[in-house]
C-alpha cells in the first residue's frame, strides 16, 4: 500500500505542480482519488453485485451464495447478507480468496446499498460510500 500511496501522491503533485514535501490529502480529495485499498474493495463489491444480479460469469456466480432466511428467526438483514464459511480454518492465501473476502466485504456495506439492483446506480453509490469512508 505504501508504494501505491507514493505513486498516487506523485501523480497528484504532478497534476497540481506541487513540491515533494507538501501534503496531498486535500488534493487527492479534490481529484476524487479513492485510496488503492478501497479501490480494490470497490472492484470486489462490484463483482459481487454482478454475481447476485446476473451480470457475472457462471463460475463466479457459483462461488457466491445468499444466506437462506431461517423461518424461526425473522431477521431483517438475512435477505441481503451472503453466506460465510467460518467452520474452515483458512491459510493466509485462502483468506484472500474471492469467495472468502467478497462476502465479508459485502456484508460490511450498508444494507440500503446492497439492495440496489441497477448496476449504474450501485456503482455510483458505492464509489460515493468509499469516498466518504476515505475522507470523512
Amino acid at each position: 500500500a505504501v508504494v501505491s500511496t507514493q505513486s498516487t501522491g506523485t501523480a497528484v503533485r504532478f497534476v497540481f505542480g506541487r513540491r515533494q514535501w507538501r501534503g496531498v490529502t486535500n488534493l487527492r480529495k479534490q481529484l476524487h482519488f479513492i485510496p488503492v485499498y478501497l479501490r480494490i474493495k470497490f472492484e470486489i463489491c462490484l463483482m459481487i453485485h454482478k454475481c447476485l444480479n446476473g451480470g457475472a460469469l457462471e463460475y463466479l456466480k457459483e462461488l457466491i451464495q445468499r444466506k437462506t432466511p431461517n423461518p424461526d428467526h425473522d431477521l431483517r438483514g438475512d435477505e441481503t447478507e451472503l453466506k460465510k464459511d467460518y467452520t474452515t480454518k483458512f491459510t493466509s492465501t485462502q483468506r484472500s480468496a474471492f469467495q472468502v473476502i467478497g462476502p465479508r466485504w459485502w456484508n460490511e456495506l450498508p444494507k440500503a446499498l446492497c439492495e440496489v439492483e441497477k448496476e449504474a446506480t450501485f456503482t455510483s453509490r458505492l464509489k460515493s460510500y468509499f469516498f466518504s469512508v476515505a475522507y470523512d
